[in-house]
């Protein structure tokens, strides 16, 4: 069992208060089953063996993200997510996967992949694919064209979201079906769609086993636009940049300890550093929008509600994710929320419907 190594962190951080504040679905459900230190007590009495895996305790591990913003703010960092990996390919291992999450991967594994066009620069489509709807593909492919990028497109499933959700075998097989398109394609920079393409390619690929062909460099789209765009001003009133979780997997520098004080607002940059951060709101102020920011961004956002497939195995608890994070924007006084991540963007926007505040990905301001 996987959860064996991580036996002494666990019983480390099963006495830690640190996480609670940051703890996702728990503040939703106000349910202390899905509090971090009720589920890291769980996982440390499967590891010890003085508990076997239950319905129930498969349940448990699914009825959340992958949850590192808490181990963002706690001061010593432990790798949550880690656990919550590991923990839920046991529970693949032991057959006690909740059929929702069983329909999730079947559907991933059912989706065709295209072949690769050739391009010696290429625009991986893992987000949008995840979406199965290539609505927000079009401002992208506009976005790119506008700043001179020619990047064809390629809309293939990554296997980020079986790895999330603990079907390693399933999310090997799509990892090495994109690594063989991208030796096809002859591809020497591949342009991430959002952060947890970039993830899948830079973190779960190597974790996999499965190696990207050799030369092949990565890029978040992010950074590309940030950097060949020519930003006019407009008029987006306040703007809120949502940070995706998947991009505090692939960030530079986790949060200072500073960051997770009380009220702390005093540098933004204290939540976490790296381009996944930095790209996005450099093309943002280019802009000449107002951007404001509150304690729980970078590193520390709070989900959308469209990380790890939780909006997929568990919609209900993904759309209240959702509501939360626009009503934290809203407090914030702003009118627009802006974020690089083709998930969040869509799961926002339709949470969205019906009130004063807009959701745009990072391209429709430039398109």
């Amino acid at each position: 069992m996987r959860l064996e190594s991580h036996k002494q962190a666990l019983y480390e951080l099963r006495f830690s208060t640190m996480c609670k504040p940051a703890t996702e679905v728990a503040n939703l459900t106000q349910l202390e089953s899905h509090t971090v230190r009720a589920r890291t007590l769980m996982f440390w009495r499967l590891a010890m063996g003085y508990l076997d895996w239950g319905l129930r305790e498969a349940e448990l591990t699914y009825e959340s993200t992958l949850d590192s913003i808490s181990g963002a703010f706690d001061v010593f960092h432990y790798p949550i997510h880690e656990y919550m990996l590991d923990a839920r390919a046991d529970i693949w291992d032991q057959g006690l996967v909740p059929e929702s999450v069983k329909q999730v991967v079947a559907a991933s594994k059912a989706q065709e992949v295209p072949l690769a066009p050739t391009a010696e620069r290429l625009l991986l489509a893992g987000e949008i694919a995840q979406l199965d709807d290539d609505t927000l593909l079009e401002p992208i492919q506009a976005a790119l064209k506008a700043t001179g990028v020619a990047a064809p497109a390629w809309v293939a499933t990554t296997g980020a979201l079986a790895y999330a959700l603990g079907a390693w075998q399933v999310a090997k097989k799509q990892a090495q079906k994109v690594v063989d398109g991208l030796s096809h394609s002859g591809a020497k920079t591949v342009i991430a769609d959002g952060p947890e393409t970039a993830w899948a390619l830079t973190k779960v690929y190597p974790d996999l086993g499965v190696d990207l062909p050799e030369g092949v460099f990565v890029k978040l789209l992010s950074e590309v636009l940030a950097e060949n765009a020519t930003p006019i001003e407009q008029d987006l009133g306040k703007v809120f940049v949502h940070d995706s979780r998947p991009a505090y997997l692939i960030a530079a520098e986790e949060p200072l300890h500073t960051a997770i004080l009380p009220g702390y607002t005093a540098d933004e940059t204290a939540f976490g550093r790296g381009q996944v951060y930095e790209a996005p709101r450099a093309l943002v102020d280019a802009l000449g929008a107002n951007r404001v920011w509150g304690s729980w961004t970078r590193a520390l956002a709070r989900s959308s509600g469209g990380d790890d497939g939780l909006w997929l195995t568990h919609p209900d608890l993904a759309a209240g994710l959702a509501q939360q994070r626009l009503d934290q924007a809203e407090s914030l006084g702003a009118k627009t929320i802006v974020t690089d991540s083709p998930l969040a963007a869509a799961i926002l926007k339709k949470q969205a419907a019906g009130r004063q505040i807009e959701v745009k990905l990072l391209a429709e301001i430039l398109v």
